[in-house]
């Protein structure tokens, strides 16, 4: 079961409408309220006659309030395209059941279009405290809705989550059950709490539903570059007084990212004592140097080439499913077994068997292609060359692959 807690001391309240106005004596939504008036007399021999009676009932309206809403975190990275789930906490500070009416709002930068949102409602009891409440008490009593075969008070169900005093020490309970079977005779109701209140609570305290509600965003496609926002603010309105709502008080953030693959393929004539290769290298791994143009070699030699596949881009987003396929050269031969692989750039090469499909890389002896899984977790698998699973290179990672052919 829930054991009690103070209500998030971050609650946004940009509000439409104002609280109900001192909430220290509110009275319940669809509370009847029955005055009866007697009427004794005699007659003019001053016997007593049978007294008169007659009453008139009220009911109490619901006055709408401003819920508390919070601000959900902000979402980093998102991709284009997708949907981002936004969780909101609402907690109802009327004075009987009301249903909340989600919009959301966006402001974006570097984006194409504003993302889209769903628009969920959701229906939130509430009532008043009818008896003083005493500190660990566990029983509350509340004025009854008229209504006492539902299972239901103003909206508050077994299982619900409620807050005492929402607006104040706000302090949060699990309802275990509702005792209606008095409802009719006292104009209460009985709520049992699964715990005992950590405060006392006076005559006419709110207690209002807390439940959560998901907004979901679909992003939208990035202007240019690795990054855009969407900047959301959502608010939730009274669908019994439209010029109720709440505005979430910070905007939460949608960081979307891409990746920005970059590829460069470098060679070195890699046969021993070869003079072949350029005095200056245009890139060095592994202790290794390799060459963007210059390099010869004669029939026979063993070149070795090195493909570089770059997410480092500034702001770039995760990568994924990366497939490398390389066809070996006219003139030339793949040298069985040579593939290795730095999948992250850790600066470790692990060799790659080219026939074993637990493996990163493949031959198709056929085509004459080298496939590389490039990235975090990619395999060969068993679905045929070029289909097995890319791997998966995040942002600021490089994968190095290498392998050799000998000239024909």
């Amino acid at each position: 079961m829930k054991t009690f807690q103070r209500l998030f001391g971050g609650t946004a309240i940009i509000a439409g409408a104002a609280l109900l106005p001192g909430m220290a004596l509110a009275t319940a939504a669809n509370t009847s309220i029955t005055n009866t008036v007697t009427v004794n007399y005699t007659d003019a021999a001053n016997n007593a006659q049978a007294p008169l009676q007659a009453s008139v009932a009220i009911t109490v309206n619901l006055v709408a309030s401003a819920p508390l809403l919070t601000s959900p975190a902000d979402v980093d990275p998102a991709t284009e395209d997708t949907n981002v789930d936004l969780t909101y906490t609402i907690t109802s500070t009327a004075n009987g059941p009301d249903t909340y009416d989600f919009s959301s709002a966006d402001t974006r930068t570097n984006m194409d279009a504003d993302a889209t949102f769903t628009t969920p409602s959701i229906l939130l009891g509430a009532t008043t405290v009818a008896s003083p409440v005493a500190a660990a008490a566990t029983v509350i009593t509340v004025p009854y809705d008229g209504d006492d075969a539902d299972g239901s008070v103003n909206g508050l169900e077994v299982g619900d989550t409620i807050v005492i005093d929402p607006t104040g020490v706000a302090e949060v309970a699990t309802i275990d059950s509702i005792d209606e079977t008095t409802g009719s005779t006292t104009n209460t109701v009985t709520i049992t709490l699964s715990a005992g209140t950590t405060g006392a609570f006076p005559y006419g305290t709110l207690i209002g539903e807390r439940d959560d509600v998901t907004v979901t965003v679909t992003t939208d496609s990035i202007t240019a570059g690795t990054s855009g926002t969407h900047s959301v603010l959502t608010t939730a309105t009274s669908a019994d007084d439209n010029a109720v709502f709440t505005t979430q008080a910070t905007a939460t953030v949608i960081t979307v990212r891409r990746p920005v693959l970059t590829i460069t393929k470098f060679v070195r004539n890699d046969t021993p004592a070869t003079t072949f290769n350029p005095a200056v290298a245009d890139i060095t791994v592994d202790g290794v140097d390799y060459y963007a143009a210059g390099v010869t070699g004669n029939p026979g030699d063993t070149m070795q080439y090195l493909i570089v596949i770059d997410n480092s881009a500034a702001g770039a987003g995760t990568a994924s499913n990366i497939v490398v396929s390389d066809p070996v050269p006219q003139f030339t031969t793949y040298q069985a077994g040579t593939i290795e692989l730095d999948a992250t750039g850790t600066g470790v090469f692990a060799a790659q068997d080219d026939g074993d499909t637990t493996d990163a890389a493949e031959f198709d002896g056929g085509a004459n292609i080298v496939y590389v899984y490039a990235g975090a977790a990619g395999s060969a698998g068993a679905a045929g060359f070029g289909n097995g699973t890319g791997g998966t290179l995040a942002a600021g990672e490089i994968s190095y692959i290498r392998f050799d052919v000998a000239i024909d």
